[in-house]
């Protein structure tokens, strides 16, 4: 069973009944139920939620889902669940659509595909401004291991060391590693209703691993991951900031979708490795902040060369090319070239950053920080604490 040709705007109806009929009936099955942690979201209310199956004008089945009264996280589960059932009738391209109060019965006319990027994922947005803070730089880098939190660490430093009031917020909840590359360590004060941020180097750092024992895994589901973002936002006294870095967890899963629903992002950063395996998720960081609508300020290229201590040879270890076209044909700005050296890596597991110092290393940080500073401060009016205009 096919939809019609891309030519016409209306599903197959045979289709349309087919799926609405399955939905309906219940076998769209939430498999995944348990696995979401959502005790609350029930079987019955995902078919019942179930308006309508139409096709776009670019072709592709949409699923028209009414959304009144649900979560951000009922809504994510309900698209999981729906989109793995179309993905296995073959309807890999089709889209889920959450309206308010949709009372449409199933149609085969046309329905034209939503144009407004306000809300992405059809999710309602609700951000706020946290207390003080002036602008936010999320580090990203889609995959894990190619060095996102120290250059997120390093940076916050060099900004830090330019005059800027900074703050870190270590967003990986299942590993935590900020802490440990700042030297911050020591029991986190609560002040009222909000906790202190640590001091090191110049930079105010908050983490998860600042506030469990280091031995202890954090086994959360979802929903708990988000909350504890929502806190470390809000239920932190960052003071006054002219920015706080965001080190993001590899991927474009709960805690990307937690900042993009409750904080205003100024920009993004994307910090990968030239191999192509590295470029694939850097690639999708990419289409999730434009999704998203936060600008992507550049890309950083990190552990770009290997430079030998004796002979000088220099050695493209993870390859070159491949970073270039990527910034090509993704149209971004080159921020800076990180070479791969030990002495970064020495740096980190002592907690004194390199970017601290004022060797060479220190420098390629403080250079890619000045074009992050002029980029912010071109897009939100950043100051420096002695409140001197940034050139």
């Amino acid at each position: 069973m096919t939809p019609e040709t891309p030519n016409s705007n209306a599903l197959d109806p045979q289709f349309a009944r087919q799926l609405m009929s399955e939905a309906k009936a219940g076998l769209i099955n939430a498999s995944a139920h348990e696995e979401s942690g959502l005790s609350d979201a029930s079987h019955h209310e995902i078919r019942e939620r179930v308006v309508s199956v139409t096709k776009g004008n670019d072709g592709k089945p949409q699923v028209r889902v009414d959304s009144t009264g649900l979560s951000l996280d009922h809504k994510l589960f309900i698209e999981r669940v729906l989109l793995r059932h179309l993905d296995s009738a073959d309807f890999s391209l089709a889209g889920v659509y959450f309206q308010r109060g949709v009372t449409t019965p199933v149609t085969s006319s046309p329905v034209p595909a939503p144009t407004s990027k306000k809300s992405p994922f059809g999710l309602k947005i609700e951000k706020q401004m946290i207390p003080g803070v002036k602008s936010i730089v999320a580090v990203a880098s889609g995959k894990g291991g190619v060095g996102k939190s120290t250059v997120a660490t390093n940076l916050a430093v060099a900004l830090a060391k330019s005059g800027l009031a900074v703050g870190l917020m270590d967003c990986d909840v299942y590993g935590p590693s900020s802490p440990q590359m700042l030297g911050a360590r020591g029991q986190v004060e609560v002040h009222g209703s909000k906790m202190v941020p640590l001091t090191e180097h110049g930079v105010k750092m908050m983490s998860l691993g600042l506030l469990s024992d280091v031995r202890t895994p954090v086994i959360w589901r979802g929903p708990m991951v988000s909350k504890a973002i929502e806190q470390l936002c809000f239920d932190v006294d960052w003071g006054t900031l002219d920015l706080l870095i965001l080190d993001l967890p590899p991927g474009t899963g709960d805690v990307q979708m937690t900042l993009a629903e409750k904080v205003f992002l100024t920009g993004a950063v994307i910090v990968t490795t030239p191999q192509d395996v590295a470029l694939i998720d850097a690639q999708k960081a990419v289409s999730m902040f434009e999704k998203l609508q936060v600008p992507v300020i550049g890309a950083i290229e990190n552990m770009a060369f290997h430079r030998c201590g004796n002979c000088g040879h220099t050695d493209h270890i993870f390859g070159s090319e491949s970073f270039g076209e990527f910034l090509t044909a993704r149209k971004l700005r080159l921020l800076g070239q990180i070479p791969l050296h030990k002495d970064i890596r020495v740096a980190g597991d002592l907690g004194k950053p390199v970017a601290a110092g004022d060797g060479h290393l220190a420098q390629v940080y403080s250079e890619i920080s000045n074009i992050i500073t002029k980029e912010v401060a071109a897009a939100s009016a950043v100051k420096p604490a002695n409140h001197k205009e940034l050139h």
